[in-house]
């Protein structure tokens, strides 16, 4: 099973580094750590280095800087079936803008289902193509067996195994647009995430006087 894991670039956001840690989780498969954009020595791609990944691959495509989420979604599901990835891993948001909008684009252009707040992940002993999830709901753990393809996303966990140990670091790969087929006139660019502020215009109200509103209550 190949697992691909998404890295935000330049900084992992801290849910980035818990789906690093929770596809740490699984046995007997490729840990492939993908991030886009950004330059080639990031941050993301040395935590992925030093943290458990068998492959480091950056996007090398300065265009997905300034991507909007839907184009993002895209461009990473072409990367996983580029990859063979049957299970892709996300941070369900980023520190900053925290709107958690690429893992469902992701898993809009893939085809997959996508489940959200994934605690714990682990091999089906049913099936080879299939993964036991731990998700929390109503308040309560819940344990489901999902087939694959499948889209992931996590949260902060607290109790996520900590990342780094690993003594053979990989080499850095690229991947480029020409690589998947892909044309960079597809490329939407990310709307400020507030908009442009336009001031309203309005007309001026000519307030009357206290002795003009008083004259007026008297005369009713």
């Amino acid at each position: 099973m190949i697992v691909l894991v998404c890295l935000e670039s330049p900084e992992p956001s801290r849910a980035s580094r818990a789906a690093l840690s929770l596809a740490r989780q699984l046995a007997n498969v490729q840990i492939v750590a993908l991030s886009a954009g950004g330059p080639v020595a990031s941050a993301s791609l040395e935590l992925a280095r030093q943290g458990g990944a068998h492959r480091v691959i950056h996007f090398d495509e300065p265009a997905l800087d300034r991507a909007d989420f839907f184009t993002l979604g895209m461009v990473l599901a072409e990367a996983a079936r580029h990859i063979g990835a049957t299970l892709v891993i996300a941070g369900e948001h980023s520190d900053n803008e925290g709107q958690g909008l690429v893992p469902a684009a992701l898993a809009h252009h893939l085809g997959a289902p996508i489940v959200a707040r994934v605690q714990n992940v682990e091999r089906s002993t049913a099936a080879d193509d299939a993964v036991v999830l731990t998700v929390r709901a109503g308040g309560r753990k819940n344990r489901i067996e999902m087939a694959l393809p499948l889209v992931l996303s996590t949260a902060i966990a607290p109790d996520a195994a900590p990342v780094g140990g690993q003594s053979a670091r990989p080499g850095v790969e690229t991947i480029t647009f020409a690589q998947l087929g892909l044309d960079h006139s597809r490329v939407v660019p990310r709307p400020d995430l507030l908009g442009t502020r336009v001031p309203l215009s309005a007309p001026r109200i000519q307030h009357k006087s206290f002795d003009e509103v008083a004259q007026m209550l008297l005369r009713r």
